[in-house]
């Protein structure tokens, strides 16, 4: 096994981690789309990165204060999120225009843990070379485009997960793959470090 990366994650509230758990399961069950169901369900907040010489613990302290100060954050699932190795329930909006507080949340993070990225980190430019859209993954990696209408026809009778819910609480993990440089997602595997729980702003 290789060295580990790091990844900050919103997990959303029960019964939306039940109803896309139950899709990751069918997708895999009955497709054989299985890269998405080794994760938690999730939103990204920081991607994958390779941390450097500087303790994991002292970056956890960082984020403990953080998010010890940060009330949770209404957010919405309002549309889909398509792009060429996957897709999911978009959260980049709320009441049909950008959610900038959830937005900036991700900047301050971000923020936090650059300082800890490697020099030489293989996911730098794939998490923070590009424009940011929040989303929640159905499927992605191991989906050949040409099925994806397929699959969204046969999605059609599933429920409908689309609607508002509250950020607040994030995951901190440990990522683990016996190979980095190549299809990571294979034989990825995980272990949470922190979790954290906000409460609404009073």
């Amino acid at each position: 096994m290789t060295d580990s990366r790091f990844a900050i994650y919103l997990i959303p509230p029960y019964q939306l981690s039940k109803g896309i758990s139950e899709a990751h399961y069918l997708l895999r069950k009955q497709f054989g789309f299985a890269a998405a169901d080794r994760f938690p369900v999730h939103c990204t907040i920081k991607g994958f990165f390779k941390k450097n010489d500087q303790p994991a613990s002292q970056l956890q302290s960082e984020l403990d204060e953080f998010f010890q100060a940060q009330s949770s954050i209404p957010v919405s699932a309002e549309d889909y999120r398509v792009d060429p190795i996957g897709f999911g329930l978009s959260l980049m909006t709320l009441g049909g225009k950008p959610n900038t507080l959830f937005l900036k949340l991700r900047e301050k993070v971000v923020d936090i843990t650059r300082p800890y990225i490697a020099d030489d980190c293989d996911f730098k430019d794939h998490d923070l070379g590009r424009t940011f859209h929040p989303h929640i993954t159905f499927s992605f990696r191991d989906i050949p485009n040409e099925l994806y209408d397929n699959v969204f026809t046969w999605m059609e009778e599933g429920p409908d997960l689309k609607g508002p819910f509250l950020a607040d609480t994030f995951h901190f993990l440990e990522v683990f793959s016996e190979d980095w440089t190549g299809n990571w997602w294979d034989t990825l595997s995980w272990r949470l470090l922190k979790s954290w729980h906000l409460t609404p702003e009073i």
